[in-house]
């Protein structure tokens, strides 16, 4: 044997070996969401801000990244259970009012769950679903108070409580890398303290997985 394909056979055994022990993985994607429900919120208006103008949007649609990480760590049958941990930072210049752009609008997110994924026949497919609760801060898109000139102040971030189910497919590419074909969630924001509301948010997500020994 040739040192060249000797180096080949090594290569492929190692790469074999690091698929089949990969339990962890690490990935990014690109995302938008749509959170709704907005113009029914019980966030006061800022002073001075009653007319036509400050009509509320129903929705606003920020993008951004999410990054996170996954455990598999029981296999059974064509199922394998995982936790997840992911962070998301989704923006837009466009806050929820009809007339003009307003604040823009901002959501941040730490969410923690639990994953199933699926091995079909074609070994190349893996589905996977999962369900997520954490920590989402926004100020969905409206303006929370305004100076005494009448000019608006930089919106309030309000804590929440976010929950959200995902569905996904991640595409095998390389023993180590997956392309994460289209992840799909719904879920939504629901405040603390006194301002209870619900805001459901839809999300779309796509991007790279990285799977490590």
């Amino acid at each position: 044997m040739s040192f060249r394909k000797a180096v080949l056979l090594l290569a492929a055994l190692v790469a074999t070996t690091v698929s089949a022990h990969a339990q962890v993985g690490v990935y990014g994607m690109f995302t938008v969401d749509r959170l709704s429900n907005i113009a029914s919120s019980p966030v006061p208006p800022p002073p001075n801000s009653t007319d036509s103008a400050f009509t509320r949007a129903n929705t606003v649609d920020p993008l951004g990244g999410t990054g996170g990480v996954f455990y598999n760590f029981k296999k059974a049958g064509i199922v394998t259970l995982g936790a997840d941990l992911r962070g998301t930072i989704l923006t837009t210049k466009r806050g929820a009012y009809e007339n003009f752009n307003g604040p823009g609008a901002r959501i941040y997110s730490v969410l923690g769950g639990v994953r199933a994924e699926f091995h079909p026949p074609v070994k190349v497919l893996k589905p996977y679903v999962q369900g997520s609760v954490g920590l989402g801060r926004s100020d969905y898109g409206l303006y929370s108070n305004q100076s005494q000139s009448s000019a608006p102040l930089p919106n309030k971030i309000y804590s929440n409580f976010e929950y959200e189910g995902l569905a996904g497919l991640d595409i095998k590419l390389l023993p180590i890398m997956d392309y994460r074909v289209a992840e799909f969630g719904y879920g939504g924001l629901d405040p603390f303290g006194n301002l209870s509301h619900n805001y459901p948010i839809k999300q779309v997500s796509m991007g790279f997985v990285f799977h490590l020994p």
